[in-house]
Parts: C-alpha cells; structure tokens; sequence
C-alpha cells in the first residue's frame, strides 16, 4: 500500500479515536443540558478526577488489578464524585438562573483542579496499560489495541444508552423531563432525582472516557478546562438538547483537528477546530442538527 494512503488512513483513525473521545465526553454534557437545562463547567474536570484515579489504581495499589476491572472502579468513582457535587452544590441551585448555576459549576471547577494539583501537584502523571502498548498492524496500517478499544466501547455505550433512553422508566422520564419540566412536576414526576441520575450517567461517562483515554495522554490537574469547551462546542454544534447530533460533532471535530494536525500544524489544531466551530455557526446557528426556531 501506497506510504500517503498508509499515513491518511492513519489520520483517520487518530481522528475517530479522538472523536470517540469528545464524543463520552460530548454525551455527559449533553445529557445534562438536556435534562438539567445547566451547563456543567467543571465536566472536564470530572474527567481528570477519574484520570488520578485511573493513575491512583494502576501505580499504587497493592495488587495488580486487571485492566477491566479497573475501568469500572474508575467509572464508579466518578459516578459518586457527580453525585456529591449533584447533592451538594447543583440541587440547591436547580431552578435558579443560568448565571448563577455558571458561577457555581465554575466553583467547583477552580476546587477540583486546586485540589488535583495539591494532592499530585503539575507534574504530567503516565498511566500506561498493557494494550497502550500493544501495536497491531493491518495491510501496514498500525493501530494500537488501546485506540480499537476506546471505538469498540464508544460505540457500544452510544448504542446502550440509545436503549436505555427509550426503553427503560427512568430514561423515559429524562425524556419527559427534557421537554417539559414543569409538566413533569405536575404529573407527579420526581424532577430532582431524574436530574440526580442524569447527573450521576454523566459523570460516569467522563470517567469511561478518562479510564479509556488517559493511557494515550499525560494526566495533570488543567486536563480538562479545555476539554470542556470542546465538548461544549460540539453540543452546540450538533444542536442544544440534540444529544445525537451532539454525538456526530464530536466525530466531526476529532477529525478536523487529526487531519490538520497531521497535515498541517499540530500546535494550531485548537484553533482549527474553534473555528469551525465559529464557521459553522455563522451558517447554521442551530447547530447541525438542532432545528430553526422563529416566530
């Protein structure tokens, strides 16, 4: 095969790969703005609390925990964090105003990343596994398992929680909610506990995604500022409350800034990916999914 093929195909999946990973990021983020009608600021950094934890259990346990098991630990750890941070500082705050619920979501944000760098300072912290390591290599297109992993499970969670939003109680009732909160409240729906457990899914998304990704990257205490903002862009991208589209744009963005930055700079690939955030907008200001909305 052709070395230019060999290398764009390579791109590509980089690409996919980084887009799976906006894209658990993107569906927590989603999923609470759709329920909640709150923009989570610190969603980034619920990530980088699974990331430590991920590091924590891999380098300081007494045992050597199986890669899996460890996955679940990491994704349970950030489930209950959501929950705390949900029980604590978002439920006394659910109805009030927008700017209100920003101030506090970017309270918590500054907490946890002082914390982090308190407790591990900014040091970059490794968490290698044993399939970041293990290459593949198809028609002389190498590929590691850790990459095939991240798209077989991001897939298989996309898929789950389609299924699980369409045909079990509570993810009808985050349906209802979405639509319609105050006529939930009426037909006897318990709104806290829904946005409770959306609240609670989200985070346990963004510690799969760091427990999944964290091994291809460095882990520090800033990790995850940015990475709000790009999850942030692709919801508004695939439409507000478009948890679907949502989905896609996180695919589209991995892949604007993989191509790029293969192709042309890896130092201006946030800015690649900003602007056509940006760009898109200026045409559609619906998002790509989202629907036109006028009087």
């Amino acid at each position: 095969m052709p070395i230019e093929v060999v290398i764009f195909i390579e791109h590509i999946i980089n690409g996919l790969t980084l887009g799976a990973f906006y894209a658990l990021i993107t569906l927590g983020l989603s999923l609470i703005f759709g329920v909640a009608r709150l923009v989570n600021f610190a969603h980034g950094d619920i990530f980088m609390v699974g990331g430590y934890t991920l590091f924590l259990l891999l380098n300081l346990s007494g045992i050597t925990l199986p890669y899996p098991l460890i996955v679940v630990l990491v994704v349970v750890v950030t489930a209950l964090v959501g929950l705390l941070i949900e029980r604590v500082v978002i439920h006394p705050i659910l109805n009030r105003s927008w700017r209100v619920q920003a101030v506090a979501t970017l309270g918590i944000s500054i907490v946890l990343q002082n914390l982090a760098l308190i407790l591990f300072t900014s040091d970059p912290k490794q968490t290698p596994t044993i399939y970041s390591r293990q290459i593949i290599e198809i028609m002389d297109i190498r590929i590691s398992v850790q990459r095939l992993i991240i798209l077989v499970a991001v897939i298989f969670i996309f898929l789950a929680l389609q299924w699980f939003v369409k045909h079990t109680q509570t993810g009808k009732a985050m349906r209802a909610v979405s639509q319609n909160r105050e006529m939930c409240q009426i037909v006897g729906i318990d709104v806290p506990r829904i946005a409770m457990i959306t609240f609670a899914i989200s985070s346990g998304l963004a510690g799969l995604a760091a427990a999944l990704m964290s091994p291809l990257f460095s882990v520090m205490p800033t990790m995850g500022s940015l990475l709000t903002l790009k999850a942030l862009a692709a919801v508004i991208l695939g439409g507000l409350g478009q948890v679907n589209g949502a989905f896609f744009a996180a695919f589209l963005l991995g892949l604007v800034e993989a191509l790029f930055s293969g192709y042309v700079s890896y130092a201006y690939r946030d800015v690649v990916s900003f602007g056509l955030f940006v760009l898109i907008l200026f045409v559609r200001p619906q998002g790509l999914f989202g629907r036109r909305v006028g009087l």
